[in-house]
């Protein structure tokens, strides 16, 4: 009998390509690989990962390069290994499997699966000689007790059904219960939700955006107080801009080294309107440090062609874990000389230190050598000002550095993300690169919308999330640029949610109906790195609504806060972006009057963009649509309106009055 292949060198997923090399007979995710398994009278392992996840990484290194080890799960499964942001729809599925046996999750992701795809095993890391003994175990249950395998599909796949609940009211209750909910887990020693352990800690981007828009002041200083902890913390890379992952630690001092698009996108929209809202100049400067870190370091292009951003840098590097972003004392002195080298790594609390081999083999990172300024106290944006003039000549010289791995998908989602941070950035700043890059990315984005529907990558259909997260970042990419087809593109997007994810009961499917190879068809309800798909099409919905006075978007909006209303008024925080919705009820509008080639007209709109609190949505009269916020409003001298759904404030005439009624709105 000849033994199977590994065939991913084929594949266009750098994660996959990753693993071409294996001695591990490797299949992409397919229904073939499920019938060579039933033809075999083999289980199914489903292996799930990414290209920068540090842990695939090791087990990879530790198992599956391994050649005793490859060929004992070649004898023993077909093994398919799976992107997780190629396949949402797959990984979301087991995940909920591994959570459910173990209490917890991450990557990689170890399934095994009957011919079906019901999984009746599922972990995460495990060291060689675990997972060599797993294996052997699994596969003599296989062949000697199959109804006991049998037995746990069935129970685990009967905890996967979909478990939507019935439609609800929104609960009136919902303020005191978030406020209980903000105090749980809250540390504010190192401010930051963690839950019970206190780490790890990752930055909690939509709550963030929630709290800062939100007019009470105790929600606006818990978010300063997370956004201060944060940017002076060694989980932002102050040097090249933009955050790791998360950090390991309590004190945000150790970060997981690796860099997503999606966090960073939504820390830059957090970040730009925090400095706005809270007059803060340091956040503003974080924030197009960000977009500036997306600008030179994870733009894409194909034959000098722009196609959109990349999804991550990875967390290893050549070097060891970390070393790419590490300054020890003494490095900083020869680059910037002795007195001003030794000022900047007390400040930055850095200490001599070298390299050790971890438990698990690799290279640890220096903790001392992360620049982590939280350490030596709190920080005054003066001297935050005095290090950022160092920065430059150290980017230059961390360029000579091998560089961490670059994943190079463009994932509509993440780059809708990346689409409304580049749009808040433009709002908030007024600065050129970021109205170009918006108007460059909404372009490319555009072309995803196909005629067959749209697109998550070049051959994979949309997920609910990349229906969510475009539509927003083009109703954001209108209010930076005006152009009204960013709207109509929109409104198309969500259309074709509506007929290929309408669950019927004002909910979302995750995927459209036909797909075979899945053992659900399940949905999105809470946030997670990224906004739900169905709670990010809700903002969309409302966002609509409150441009176009349509009903129809209401009625949505109204559909999904129906739907998700009992999950609101359990786990507040962990829906951040619903109860962001919500707030669509009670929309407010500016609409700035005037001719706009006029200079009066140009300052007023100018003001209303940078000064908007990202709960109201600023719109040319001008706009050639037959809206109802516009009525009456074309002909009026140059002005500002600022309305709710039921009433107007008195116009304003001039940019600081503007900003004065944006803040007091």
């Amino acid at each position: 009998m000849s033994m199977p292949e590994n065939t991913l060198a084929r594949c266009s997923s750098p994660y996959l390509r990753q693993h071409a090399d294996n001695p591990v007979a490797w299949v992409p995710w397919s229904s073939a690989a499920f019938a060579e398994a039933r033809r075999r009278d083999v289980p199914v392992l489903v292996s799930i990962g990414y290209s920068t996840c540090h842990w695939c990484h090791v087990m990879a290194h530790e198992s599956f390069e391994d050649p005793a080890t490859a060929e004992q799960m070649n004898q023993q499964f077909v093994c398919i290994k799976v992107d997780r942001e190629e396949h949402p729809e797959v990984d979301a599925i087991y995940m909920d499997a591994v959570q459910a046996l173990t209490g917890h999750g991450g990557w990689p992701l170890n399934a095994f699966c009957d011919h079906e795809g019901r999984p009746f095993y599922a972990g995460t890391y495990f060291p060689r000689e675990r997972w060599r003994m797993l294996c052997a175990h699994l596969d003599n249950l296989w062949r000697t007790d199959r109804p006991k395998i049998a037995n746990a599909a069935v129970g685990i796949t009967r905890h996967l059904e979909d478990k939507a609940g019935a439609a609800g009211d929104w609960p009136a209750d919902l303020d005191e219960v978030l406020v209980a909910a903000l105090d749980r887990g809250w540390d504010p020693e190192h401010p930051g939700w963690a839950g019970g352990q206190r780490a790890p800690k990752f930055p909690p981007s939509q709550l963030l955006n929630l709290l800062i828009t939100d007019p009470r002041p105790a929600f606006r200083e818990r978010a300063a107080q997370v956004l201060t902890a944060m940017q002076d913390a060694g989980i932002h890379d102050r040097v090249g801009g933009g955050f790791h992952r998360y950090s390991v630690d309590r004190a945000w001092r150790l970060p997981h080294f690796e860099k997503m698009l999606y966090d960073n996108a939504q820390l830059a929209v957090a970040y730009a309107t925090a400095g706005t809202v809270l007059g803060r100049p340091d956040f503003t400067r974080t924030a197009c440090a960000i977009g500036d870190y997306l600008l030179r370091d994870l733009r894409v292009t194909d034959a000098g062609a722009f196609v959109g951003y990349a999804a991550a840098e990875d967390a290893d590097d050549p070097g060891g874990e970390g070393s790419f972003y590490a300054w020890s004392p003494q490095h900083l002195m020869d680059v910037l000389g002795d007195v001003e080298g030794r000022r900047l790594a007390e400040a930055w609390d850095l200490a001599p230190g070298e390299p050790e081999v971890g438990p698990h083999g690799h290279v640890d990172p220096v903790l001392s050598h992360i620049p982590h300024p939280r350490g030596r106290g709190s920080v005054a944006d003066a001297d935050r000002l005095t290090w950022e003039v160092h920065h430059t000549i150290l980017r230059e010289l961390r360029r000579t550095r091998p560089r961490p791995g670059r994943d190079d998908k463009v994932l509509t989602d993440q780059n809708g993300l990346a689409l409304e941070a580049f749009a808040v950035l433009a709002r908030h700043t007024g600065e050129a690169r970021f109205t170009a890059a918006c108007t460059e990315l909404a372009a490319v984005l555009a072309s995803r919308h196909t005629p067959a529907g749209l697109l998550r990558l070049a051959d994979r259909p949309a997920y609910i999330t990349d229906y969510g997260s475009l539509a927003c970042g083009l109703l954001a990419a209108f209010e930076a640029l005006g152009d009204p087809a960013l709207v109509d593109r929109a409104e198309a997007v969500c259309r074709e949610a509506i007929a290929r994810l309408d669950a019927g009961d004002g909910g979302y499917f995750a995927t459209p109906a036909g797909r075979d190879d899945l053992i659900r068809r399940g949905r999105e309800q809470t946030d997670h790195a990224q906004p739900a798909g169905i709670n990010a099409l809700a903002v969309a919905f409302g966002r609509l609504a409150a441009l176009t006075g349509s009903p129809e978007w209401h009625q949505r909006l109204e559909g999904v806060l129906g739907v998700q209303a009992a999950l609101a008024g359990e786990h507040p925080t962990a829906c951040a972006t619903l109860l962001a919705a919500a707030r669509w009820r009670d929309h407010r509008t500016a609409v700035v009057c005037g001719d706009p080639g006029q200079p009066a007209t140009q300052a007023l709109l100018a003001a209303a963009r940078r000064h908007g609190d990202g709960a109201t949505l600023v719109i040319p009269a001008s706009t050639p649509r037959a809206w109802p916020c516009l009525d009456g409003r074309r002909e009026l001298a140059a002005q500002v309106l600022v309305c709710t759904p039921n009433s107007c404030l008195a116009p304003v005439f001039t940019p600081e009055d503007t900003r004065i009624r944006l803040h007091r709105a």
